[in-house]
């Protein structure tokens, strides 16, 4: 399931957008402050950033620019009542990658967060790897290769969160979170995953921290 992180401290706005999005089958985490919403981006991995812009703390031009900045490459989407050509410009060079202003449909709202996340079937992440969900299988440098469902859904998840730096235990406990596997399971996973990307990606082990998904 896609995760969105959502930053807004209007609470009735928030509600809403909520209900929304959970109809339409996101897992959304609601945060009214910008630190609240760096914390949750280090701590747990998303599918897309919807931040509102005026929230306590620093704005959310200043959130993404400095999530940006960290190497996090999550799709974000403000959502503001600043409807200036200026902020637009801002929000842009912040590292948005699209900009709803206030008051806005809901499905439009919809329809362009649909647009920023993975599609099922085959998903083209480089010139040389792709992948193709509903066979599980993987294409590198033209050789394609079925993999296991486990590892599938693991490379499933990190390719919706590229270059974030992410803990096994975070992982376990959003991909397993009835059945936890144990750290040596997770590590063997890992470790075939890693067999199956070959020379088109790998996850880096950042020792003591966490994984990292990169293309090669």
């Amino acid at each position: 399931m896609n995760r969105i992180l959502l930053l807004e401290d209007d609470a009735l706005l928030a509600e809403s957008v909520i209900e929304e999005l959970e109809e339409a089958g996101y897992d959304v985490t609601w945060v009214q402050e910008s630190e609240e919403a760096a914390e949750a981006a280090w701590e747990k991995g998303f599918s897309l950033y919807l931040f509102d812009v005026n929230v306590p703390g620093m704005n959310g031009f200043e959130l993404l620019a400095s999530l940006r900045e960290s190497g996090d490459r999550t799709p974000a989407l403000f959502m503001t009542s600043r409807n200036q050509i200026e902020d637009v410009r801002a929000g842009f060079a912040s590292g948005a990658d699209d900009y709803v202003k206030k008051p806005f449909d809901p499905q439009e709202l919809l329809i362009r967060i649909e647009a920023k996340l993975p599609r099922s079937g085959r998903k083209i992440h480089s010139s040389v790897f792709s992948t193709d969900a509903d066979n599980l299988a993987v294409f590198c440098h033209g050789r394609s290769e079925t993999i296991p469902a486990k590892e599938f859904a693991l490379l499933e998840f990190f390719l919706q969160r590229p270059n974030q730096l992410i803990s096994p235990e975070t992982i376990i406990d959003e991909l397993y979170p009835e059945n936890p596997i144990s750290i040596a399971t997770f590590r063997t996973y890992i470790k075939n995953l890693k067999r199956h990307l070959a020379d088109c990606a790998t996850v880096e082990n950042v020792k003591g921290v966490g994984y990292r998904f990169k293309l090669l």
